[in-house]
């Protein structure tokens, strides 16, 4: 019987079976090592590739859709301009907005400003998004916020003498994005109500001023503040309700009722609002008589 072809690769010797197995996979731990070394370097320059082609294809749907409000170079005029240092460094912050400053590009190309009827600026923001009735698929609106953010390292470069910005006439900025300048401007001169302030920040947007908080009625996102006299005064013990409120405010994860997740409310109410905007907000929530 002749033996097959094949036959001189059959290996008799155990020794000489561990040893091949053992060389074998040692060449393969290091085609491993070799490929990652490679691939690295390849991903990352595909993905500047992708983040490059992003940006040109911005550029392109931002010139067709945006460039007659906000300017071929993004300066404004006669929309807000977004190549602009404040815009950079201080928009954000101003607007109590606390995602990045993409996300909010993204949602604001997306979903427009239909709140706002009576703007400063001659032409309202659109909607663009398609899911909110806009002609943009969600990837022109990411390429358009891809675009936007392409000029951060020339708007950076920008003084308080070439800054294209126009602050807006509703905002008021809390703070300079330029060094040794001023701020740009002080906190409002006269208090802000507490009515408005429990909107403005968004506090009616979690809890219901009119409707107690009990173990069947319990408010979804953060307590209901029907009866927040009563509850406020047992929450921690040694803090008056006045003081539990007011923590609650300035340092918002402080105590946390049990049921709901921290860091829901913003960080930053005490750079938002004054001292006294906060006493009397405080006293205003424990007000049984509280007036809308």
């Amino acid at each position: 019987m002749r033996k097959p072809w094949y036959a001189y690769l059959y290996v008799k010797s155990p020794i000489i079976k561990i040893i091949l197995g053992i060389l074998s996979a040692m060449v393969a731990v290091a085609v491993l090592l070799f490929v990652g070394l490679v691939d690295g370097p390849r991903m990352q320059a595909q993905t500047a590739n992708w983040d490059g082609r992003a940006i040109e294809k911005g550029a392109e749907t931002y010139a067709n859709n945006c460039a007659s409000c906000h300017g071929l170079d993004g300066k404004g005029i006669p929309g807000p301009a977004l190549n602009s240092r404040y815009f950079f460094t201080q928009r954000l912050n101003d607007i109590g907005f606390t995602g990045s400053l993409y996300d909010y590009v993204e949602l604001t190309v997306a979903a427009g400003r239909p709140s706002k009827a009576n703007s400063q600026w001659g032409v309202m923001m659109a909607t663009w998004g398609a899911e909110y009735g806009g002609p943009l698929r969600a990837d022109e609106v990411a390429n358009v916020a891809a675009y936007v953010m392409n000029w951060e390292a020339d708007a950076l470069q920008q003084t308080a003498e070439t800054d294209p910005w126009i602050p807006f006439q509703d905002t008021p900025s809390r703070g300079s994005p330029y060094e040794g300048a001023e701020q740009a401007a002080a906190a409002p001169a006269e208090p802000r109500a507490p009515s408005e302030l429990f909107v403005s920040m968004a506090c009616s947007g979690c809890h219901i001023l009119d409707q107690p908080q009990t173990d069947t009625n319990r408010g979804l996102v953060g307590p209901n503040f029907g009866n927040l006299l009563e509850n406020a005064a047992q929450r921690v013990e040694g803090q008056s309700a006045a003081e539990y409120i007011h923590n609650s405010i300035v340092n918002t994860n402080a105590y946390i009722v049990d049921g709901y997740m921290p860091n829901i409310m913003p960080q930053d109410f005490a750079q938002r609002m004054s001292e006294e905007e906060i006493n009397a907000l405080v006293e205003w929530l424990l007000d049984p008589d509280r007036q809308p």
